[in-house]
């Protein structure tokens, strides 16, 4: 019996010492991962000075033109260039006023406040301070950081979504969101996993509301081809595409039924897995499921007190 409670002493304290190896190489792993994630962060913010391009604004500045002259708001062009304008109709309302504004100033100026957006959106995550909170933060802000580069309203979109799924009227504002998006929508598939139908009817009824006046335009050249595709898979093979699509989007809506956390970045997956036209800036949904998953831990039964780590 002593000589087996020794032998047990000795692998108590020998234990340890054999995992400090394993411990050394993940540490050192979380440290190369997030400093290659701040490194990119760092490189975009660089290539600002290079290659600050805000095309995208042009078409939000050039719908509002076409608006006030009467020509169509969705004319004939190439699904690839900046000027294609896909949005619902009142986002090119509201750049009306800008119209009074020299162009290359306002498109400039959008451009500077889509990279506030995306500081904005990607803060939420940064704070928290833990490897893989920068890690995963520095990542998607690098990415709104390079569209917001070109002046694409996706950085307001994802910070909107940042700043309100957490509140009551998260309905409406994913409504909001559908209408400049559209992928947004499907963070009505975890509502509707927990029965929550009147959050999933008023998101649906927010877009519908938002999108419903398109129809009194002409929509015969409305752009609905993908193009190259840019980042999706259905650039490599739209059989591949699909298949992908499918699985992905079966996993989203087993977790929803489940009512697994989870479902939320399943969601935010599938926004850059489903669609036939994606940039990476798409993978920053991820940043509103994980403000989600971490508001739903918090205020869990027997939640910590602190959800440091």
């Amino acid at each position: 019996m002593r000589s087996g409670t020794g032998i047990g002493r000795r692998y108590q304290q020998v234990a340890p010492l054999s995992f400090a190896p394993m411990r050394t190489v993940r540490r050192a792993a979380r440290l190369v991962a997030m400093a290659v994630a701040l490194g990119w962060l760092g490189y975009t913010l660089a290539s600002w000075f290079l290659a600050w391009n805000p095309a995208d604004a042009g078409a939000y500045y050039g719908a509002a033109q076409r608006l006030l002259a009467g020509a169509p708001l969705y004319p004939a062009l190439n699904p690839e260039a900046h000027e294609v304008y896909r949005y619902a109709p009142w986002f090119a309302v509201l750049w009306i006023p800008f119209t009074l504004i020299p162009e290359s100033v306002v498109a400039h100026a959008w451009s500077l406040l889509m990279l506030a957006a995306g500081a904005y959106a990607a803060w939420p995550v940064l704070r928290r301070g833990t490897p893989a909170a920068i890690t995963l933060g520095a990542l998607l802000g690098a990415f709104l950081a390079e569209t917001a580069m070109f002046g694409n309203a996706h950085p307001l979109v994802v910070a909107l979504l940042v700043r309100t799924i957490r509140h009551p009227t998260a309905p409406i504002w994913v409504g909001v969101a559908t209408s400049l998006k559209l992928v947004p929508i499907l963070f009505v598939i975890p509502w509707a996993g927990r029965g929550e139908w009147w959050k999933v009817a008023v998101a649906v009824g927010s877009a519908g509301l938002l999108f419903a006046p398109i129809l009194l335009f002409d929509l015969s050249h409305y752009a609905t081809s993908p193009g190259t595709g840019l980042l999706s898979l259905y650039a490599v093979s739209p059989d591949l595409w699909l298949a992908v699509a499918v699985v992905n989007a079966a996993i989203a809506v087993i977790l929803a039924v489940r009512r697994s956390p989870w479902a939320w970045v399943a969601v935010a997956v599938l926004m850059f897995l489903g669609p036939p036209r994606v940039t990476t800036s798409y993978l920053s949904f991820i940043l509103v499921a994980v403000v989600v998953m971490l508001h739903e831990r918090r205020n869990a039964p027997n939640a910590p007190v602190s959800d440091a780590g």
